[in-house]
């Protein structure tokens, strides 16, 4: 779920907050056709501006808004068509269309109703996605893609300079033809437009300064008007363009911004058909860092950067835009023939141009040329010079040479105030000039001149990007040339203290150097642990977490304090070298590289360049990996800070308090594993183990950033932002451990261990795969030399008889040493005695038979004696019942016959067969449980139908009309039963829809009185015909809240387990008969057959139930269900007459009552206690266990079929014995009786 703003593009100061899931698909392109506007029934929408200018062309639906969000957009204004079946509403997004309309290819209807918002993500995902960018890897150099490359050989292809020295680049498009230019654009422009004038109306100032900005564009030749004449209006690209305000910014405030990004009636804008370019700028941290080399600092920007690079005025139709001072006054059409913010290729075609005037121009300004490659970010200027003298020479060439592409600066700035004096002379110079861009006029006051150089009168440079850096920007003070921080966190409110608003702080720390990196890493440290609690984005966190959390907050303010100088006291004679420190704990690991300048009088001088720390991984880490980690960092750190500051590789010296890191580093990466080896040679490939040398951890200053200090701890912290005190000796003692160890300690230890000798033999299933293995290691035992990897038949022949010599020594260890001793076995307890054993050439005890004159075959004569309880007996048996495809005993038995003598074979064929789990499948069968007790509605008195069941028979064909021509449907009959005593009750219904059985409920209980309690079956007298079976299963729930809503209570009985709604299903069989016999063939219409029903069941309701007296006539007639209905049997002679007894002292009241008593009377004495045994299902069966594998019986498919399953919860009922199962299957949990489960003979291991 995301939260989202929509935002009007008719009301610009409505905005609505919703949250909303996202999906990969909404619905269906809407309207499904293009909707025909040429009806005569049809709104006149001239004047009204539409939500969803393009309503009858189908598109994709961006998001789908619910009544709460709806109610929130409505606003006063309807307007019909003349039929009324096409309304407009009015909303503050415009006017939307709703109502039944015709397609433009056919009369059919469609129903469209569109809405057109603009949705963005919440803004601290952008903000932590730049805290990360900001703290990612040291950067690398990376070769340019396909399209980048591309895209740099088009500019180089089509790139013009005009008459004045500008560049005129082409629009760098991804195909030949765009796409963008297909679909109208100009329709979005003008609604855009006009929204826009609304809004400028409402704001005088507003309108005053986005007119400025326009008619500055006009004034600058930025942008033209379109000749009517040229105006191609299909195939012009129109950008919409609204207002944003800055009060922050100094010079314009207000800043017209254009919209590449709009798609087209295609879905295409302009940006997507172009290609983004390579990134050129240097990377921020590079910049400052060349900057802090320089005594003198200077800092400028280029005005109007973008709009200084022209457009070819062949692409100038894709950036068009509508503008007009005054409402009353016709939209014009006009172009902006310069590079325009927002194009997606327009930073690479800006910072691209500036660097081609370094290339074109560079030779003649050799000073300005290389730092217009590396000195610039963007617009801005940060360069330097050690002297001013040199400064201006340098600021003259910059000037001159950005001169020549029409590149102008402005608010120039430096630490030197006689520098600063000196700048505005440049202005002066005739081609600077010749720009057009600045005019500096020579008899302003000094003042003045500073005003139009831009210096400022305060004391204050701040160095920020975007808007992000700008809040938590960093500062430069030009008096004490030192950089500060600025913590601008918003107040607390009362609100909870939730992650996202945690993260939002966090994610506005801005640190690109490192410098703040011990108080930072506490930062990263509290966003993993907020992963780890795993608490949602606005949840209220814990009170502890809360506590944590304020007392770093409170102390960020305190980094305001944190000072660090700009220059790094360096000059061209100075000696330079590179210091990095790692170091890790198990919260993160760090690194941090200084400079050790040493000028020509010897003194020393220490500066804090970079730092980077990384949190340890969520996976426990060692330490020493986590210093290893650490020494990576480093290492990429100080070959990166080396290359831009131009040191030389000798000077430098990386430093760690590991002794493990140190040791792993002076040995060769092949000796450790993996994750060491591949550290190691990354490290190794960047500084040679002779550049580390150890350092103690009380005098390391990564130590301050792996473990994290406070900001209170960090002000003034000289070991971090000075370095250690040894640096800025003369003579550097570089310490290396005599004795390094490794964290993998060299020991020597003695175990005793009892080794079984059939290990082996145990660790395989397969005979197949015990005699490879025994094969191959004869191969090796012999040492010869084979011509194939693959093993012959003499090989595989032999370890078999390996195999079967060594169980026969461990089974019979007596036996087979008398054989080899005396040639003949002579003990009378033995076994094998009767079996005449010797022994063969190759050492295998056979049997001597007396079929030796016999013409069979040698290994039928003498099979090969095996043991009965040994495993290798137990693979030969698994591999003859695979090679007779799993055949029977007998078979099996006859097949290992013709080869081995298996000591009791009869006995562990049988065994194996039955633990057979394929085998087991295919004569898998089910036992019924024990059959359980009644429940309490079966065996307590109730009213007729208070305790009921319920169920479907059916269909039945029921014909529509008498006579010839008529038409017949399906139809069911719904079957309740009384649970006490038996009676049913029956009614015809229609189909099988949830308003059929509540109609069949509805006259059930106004016959038969109310229902307290209802039972019924899943559905599974329905077996063969699943579509009724689906029809069935989607009205239960339904039925299920309608009962409840009635005070009825409905149980289902386990899904498959007919047995458990045997009253109904006996009932329903009951009917059945009285249906074939009667009916037969014939079809009956609605009325036809709820009169046979009735009849049907006023039999079934006098069918006895209790004993039938044929000996003494005297004895009333067996009990009835129609007894407890109707006082005697529904469609038997009347029972006998109960006035001629001794009643007439009773009223008819009580003479009722006292009938109905002697009825339920009769009903304990007689029918009850037919209800005592078990006919059936009467001894008790083994029931599956939790976790035993059993099969799924599906009477509708064979054994080899039926689904397996794994139970997973038993189900006692009463007297805790288990009749249900919960089971789980590849695809779902289902639950099953035991009767209808086969368990396999499969036990976990």
């Amino acid at each position: 779920m995301v939260n989202l703003i929509i935002k009007s593009t008719v009301d610009l100061d409505f905005q609505l907050q919703i949250n909303a899931y996202v999906l990969s698909k909404i619905t269906s392109y809407l309207p499904e056709r293009s909707v025909n506007t040429s009806s005569l029934d049809w709104i006149d929408i001239n004047g009204l501006c539409l939500a969803d200018p393009y309503f009858k062309t189908p598109n994709k639906i961006d998001i789908l808004l619910g009544a709460d969000a709806y109610c929130c957009i409505m606003k006063e204004g309807v307007v019909k068509s003349p039929s009324g079946t096409l309304i407009a509403q009015n909303t503050t997004l415009g006017w939307i269309l709703s109502g039944v309309v015709s397609s433009s290819n056919e009369s059919s209807k469609h129903h469209t109703r569109n809405l057109s918002v603009h949705c963005t993500q919440f803004n601290e995902d952008n903000i932590l996605k730049k805290f990360w960018e900001i703290e990612e890897q040291v950067s690398t150099r990376k070769l340019l893609n396909p399209e980048e490359q591309k895209c740099e050989e088009f500019y180089m292809k089509t790139t013009k300079r005009d008459d004045t020295g500008r560049y005129i680049v082409r629009l760098p498009f991804r195909d030949e033809d765009p796409a963008c230019k297909a679909g109208s654009s100009r329709d979005i422009a003008e609604t855009r437009v006009k929204s826009l004038e609304k809004r400028l109306n409402k704001d005088t100032y507003l309108k005053e300064k986005y007119t400025e900005v326009i008619n500055e564009y006009l004034q600058l030749g930025h942008m033209r008007p379109v000749k009517e004449e040229d105006n191609k209006k299909d195939e012009a690209v129109y950008l919409p363009h609204h207002a944003v305000i800055r009060n922050d910014k100094t010079t314009t405030k207000v800043r017209v911004v254009f919209n590449e990004s709009e798609k087209n009636k295609k879905g295409v804008s302009l940006n997507d058909t172009l290609m983004v370019g390579p990134t050129l700028q240097a990377d921020l941290r590079h910049t400052i860092l060349r900057w802090r080399v320089h005594a003198i600092g200077i800092v400028a920007d280029i005005i109007k950067m973008y709009r200084q690079v022209r457009i070819a005025d062949e692409d100038a139709v894709f950036q068009r835009i509508l503008w007009r001072e005054s409402p009353e006054k016709p939209l014009r059409d006009y172009e902006l023939v310069t590079v325009t913010f927002g194009t997606a290729s327009a930073p690479y075609q800006a910072v691209r141009s500036l660097h081609q005037v370094a290339y074109d121009e560079g030779d003649k300004y050799p000073l300005a040329a290389n730092r217009v490659l590396n000195s610039f970010y963007m617009d801005d200027l940060m360069m330097g010079s050690n002297s001013v003298e040199e400064g201006v020479e340098i600021c003259k060439q910059m000037v001159a040479l950005l001169g020549k592409g029409g590149f102008a600066l402005q608010k120039w700035n430096s630490n030197n105030r006689q520098l600063l004096d000196r700048i505005s002379s440049i202005y002066t110079n005739e081609v600077v000039q010749q720009t057009g861009q600045i005019k500096i006029k020579n008899e302003n006051t000094e003042n003045k001149d500073k005003e139009d150089i831009g210096v400022k009168d305060n004391k204050e440079i701040e160095i920020k990007l975007d808007s992000t850096i700008k809040i938590l920007g960093l500062t430069w003070n030009r008096h004490e040339d030192c950089f500060q921080y600025s913590v601008n966190l918003p107040p607390l409110t009362t609100a909870p203290v939730t992650k996202r608003l945690i993260i939002s702080d966090i994610a506005r720390l801005f640190d690109p150097l490192g410098w703040l990196a011990p108080s930072v890493v506490l930062a990263k440290m509290f966003i993993q642990k907020l992963w780890l609690l795993g608490v949602c984005w606005d949840e209220e966190l814990t009170t502890e977490v809360i506590t944590e959390w304020s007392t770093y907050r409170e102390e960020l303010s305190l980094l305001t304090k944190v000072q660090v100088p700009r220059w790094l006291g360096t000059s061209s004679s100075d000696d330079l070298e590179l210091h990095g420190f790692s170091d890790a704990s198990k919260a993160a690991y760090s690194a941090v590289v200084y400079l050790r300048t040493i000028d020509v009088s010897g003194k020393i001088h220490l500066s804090l360049l970079v730092a980077k720390t990384r949190v340890a991984p969520i996976k426990q880490i060692s330490i020493p990996r986590l210093e290893l980690c650490g020494a990576v960092l480093v290492s990429k750190l100080l070959i990166e800070t080396a290359e831009i500051l131009n040191i030389s590789k000798e000077k430098i010296f990386a430093w760690t308090d590991s002794t493990v890191v140190l040791s792993w580093l002076n040995s060769h990466p092949s000796r450790w594993k993996t994750f060491v080896a591949n550290r190691t040679s990354e490290i190794l490939g960047a500084l040679n183990s002779s550049q580390w040398f150890h350092v103690p951890t009380k005098e390391n200053p990564a130590d301050c950033a792996s473990r994290g200090i406070l900001p209170s701890s960090l002000v003034g912290n000289e070991l971090w932002f000075s370095g250690p005190s040894f640096l800025k000796n003369k003579l550097i003692e570089y310490k290396r451990p005599k004795n390094l160890k490794t964290d993998l300690e060299q020991t020597i230890k003695a175990h005793t261990a009892v080794v079984p000798e059939h290990v082996v033999f145990e660790n395989y299933s397969s005979l197949r795969k015990l005699v490879k293995v025994i094969a191959y290691c004869r191969r090796v035992l012999k040492k010869e030399k084979h011509d194939s990897k693959y093993l012959k038949d003499h090989e595989i022949e032999a370890a078999l008889q390996t195999c079967i010599r060594k169980s026969q020594i461990d089974s019979f260890t007596t036996e087979y040493e008398q054989l080899k001793e005396k040639g003949y076995l002579n003990i009378k307890s033995s076994k094998l005695k009767s079996l005449c054993p010797f022994l063969d050439k190759n050492g295998i005890m056979r049997i001597r038979g007396r079929l030796e004159k016999s013409e069979l075959d040698e290994q039928v004569k003498h099979p090969i004696v095996l043991p009965h309880s040994c495993h290798l007996t137990l693979l030969i048996v698994a591999d003859a019942h695979e090679k007779t495809l799993h055949g029977g005993p007998q078979l099996m038995a006859n097949y290992l016959r013709s080869a081995f003598w298996v000591i009791g074979a009869r006995s562990l064929v049988q065994q194996y067969v039955r633990k057979c789990v394929t085998c087991a499948k295919q004569r898998a069968s089910v036992r019924n449980q024990l059959m359980g007790a009644l429940p309490s509605v079966r065996c307590t008195p109730a009213r007729p139908f208070l305790y009921s069941g319920v169920d479907y028979a059916g269909p039945i064909s029921i014909r529509t009309t008498k006579g010839r021509g008529h038409r017949s449907y399906k139809g069911y009959i719904c079957l309740f039963v009384c649970m006490s005593t038996r009676a049913i009750h029956l009614e015809v219904v229609s189909d099988m829809s949830t308003q059929a059985f509540f109609a069949a409920f509805r006259r059930f209980v106004s016959r038969r009185g109310h229902c307290a309690k209802l039972w019924s079956g899943n559905g599974s007298n329905f077996v063969g015909a699943s579509r009724e079976l689906q029809q069935l299963a989607s009205i239960q729930p339904a039925i299920a809240e309608y009962l409840e809503a009635n005070n009825t209570e409905w149980h289902f009985i386990p899904p498959h387990a007919p047995n458990f709604g045997g009253l109904w299903e006996a009932g329903v069989k009951s009917t059945k008969f009285h249906l074939k016999r009667v009916i037969g063939d014939s079809t009956l219409t609605y009325e036809e057959m709820t009169t046979f029903l009735n009849q049907v069941e006023a039999c079934l309701n006098s069918r006895p139930i209790s004993v039938i007296n044929f000996t003494d006539p005297g004895e009333p007639l067996p009990l009835t269900p129609g007894h407890f209905l109707i006082g005697e049997p529904i469609i038997n002679v009347p029972d006998k007459n109960y006035k001629s007894s001794n009643v007439s002292y009773l009223t008819r009241w009580q003479f009722v009552q006292r009938m109905l008593q002697s009825f339920w009377k009769r009903w304990s004495q007689e029918y009850l206690s037919k209800l005592m045994n078990r006919y059936k299902w009467a001894s008790q069966v083994p029931e599956p266990n939790v976790g035993d594998v059993v099969l799924i019986k599906e009477d509708d498919l064979p054994p080899s079929r039926w689904l397996l399953g794994r139970a997973i919860e038993k189900h006692p009922g009463d007297d805790n014995v288990t009749r249900v199962v919960t089971l789980r299957t590849k695809t779902s949990v289902i639950k099953r009786p035991t009767s209808k489960l086969c368990i396999l003979p499969i036990s976990d291991p």
